[in-house]
């Protein structure tokens, strides 16, 4: 497989699975989700498709605010405010829309469906190897 480079679609850096997490899942199930997975963010999915986002940062404030693990529901601490790019924007806009957003991950589109996720890590790896 060829490096990535910066203006490469940002699509192109998208493993096929999107990891999600039902509204109604509890906090304690988001966790084990994302510690088997090794994920810091969970796309928050119902019926109608994407309704937010639930990342490492967002548990770590629920538990900073007291909240039990076994009791909490994902939908009362996800995020629906995501920020979400295109899959054809190129790896680097979509770094600097992570930066102006003082975000980790971001949610890619593709025609109108989430197609995955990508984190800092991910770009930080595609942009390495552009610079050689």
């Amino acid at each position: 497989m060829a490096p990535i480079r910066q203006t490469d679609p940002v699509g192109s850096l998208l493993s096929p699975a999107v990891a999600t997490v039902q509204p109604t899942a509890t906090l304690r199930e988001a966790v084990e989700t994302m510690a088997m997975d090794r994920l810091g963010l969970l796309v928050v999915a119902n019926a109608s498709g994407m309704a937010g986002v639930i990342s490492e940062r967002d548990i770590i404030a629920a538990l900073a605010d007291g909240a039990d693990l076994e009791v909490e529901r994902v939908r009362d601490h996800a995020t629906d405010r995501v920020v979400t790019v295109d899959a054809d924007l190129s790896v680097a806009e979509a770094a600097r829309r992570m930066v102006d957003a003082e975000i980790r991950h971001l949610a890619v589109m593709r025609d109108g469906d989430v197609a995955g996720v990508v984190s800092v890590r991910d770009l930080l790896v595609a942009l390495a190897a552009d610079l050689g």
